[in-house]
């Protein structure tokens, strides 16, 4: 064969590669833009950046009873990133201000029961994103208003109803009272409870319907970061 031919050849052949490897890495890059981590591996940092919000605001309404950002931070939580995801941050609020917080830690059992309850949240916004899409909830109020609000409103009497029948059937046994129902009454009905009460419904319908878009739409944008990366 002669030396130019062969030359040719493999000049060609050399093309070829270079035009191959170039091809690769295009579908690589591309392959990366595309790229989506499973919702199983949700980066850590998100969920580290909302429990580090969740305690500071905590600490800072300590004195405020009943009134916190705790429950529409594990609602959108649930919202954006699932209702596991969800769950988790608010047992793992739970666990860390339930037992470092300025009135002292909490007994297992207590404990065991708001983290149970705060669940509820993070179930809420996992439940509203089956019916409505992320693009669905706006800053303009509408029909996703009243619908937040009035997961609001469920969530927070669910909550409150479990701890005060918790504290009912607390009461019962201190006293050593074979009278569970009316106890039970009594930790419902009671003044205090329904001020209290009534102040967490207000509070969270409040949070939820005016902060649930923004921070919806921030954890998002953080999400679609990660993803794009």
């Amino acid at each position: 064969m002669p030396q130019n031919v062969l030359y040719g050849s493999h000049e060609s052949i050399r093309l070829q590669e270079i035009q191959n490897m170039q091809t690769a890495v295009r579908r690589t890059k591309a392959l990366m833009k595309e790229r989506v981590i499973p919702n199983q591996m949700v980066q850590p940092g998100i969920l580290m950046m909302i429990l580090a919000i969740i305690l500071m605001t905590n600490y800072v309404l300590v004195r405020q009873p009943n009134i916190k950002l705790f429950d529409v931070l594990v609602f959108v939580t649930g919202y954006t990133l699932g209702f596991r995801r969800g769950a988790l941050v608010a047992v793992a609020g739970w666990l860390i201000y339930g037992n470092f917080n300025p009135f002292g830690p909490t007994t297992a059992t207590l404990l065991a029961v708001v983290s149970l309850s705060q669940v509820i949240y993070a179930a809420a916004g996992a439940f509203l994103r089956i019916v409505l899409s992320n693009n669905k909830i706006k800053f303009t109020p509408g029909y996703h208003t009243l619908l937040i609000g009035l997961l609001a409103i469920l969530t927070t009497l669910s909550y409150d109803l479990i701890t005060n029948l918790y504290t009912g059937l607390t009461w019962a046994s201190l006293a050593g009272s074979s009278d569970t129902y009316e106890w039970l009454k009594v930790a419902v009905f009671n003044p205090g409870a329904l001020y209290f009460s009534f102040a967490h419904v207000a509070s969270n319908a409040l949070f939820f319907v005016g902060l649930s878009p923004l921070l919806v739409r921030l954890i998002s944008k953080l999400e679609d970061t990660r993803k794009a990366d």
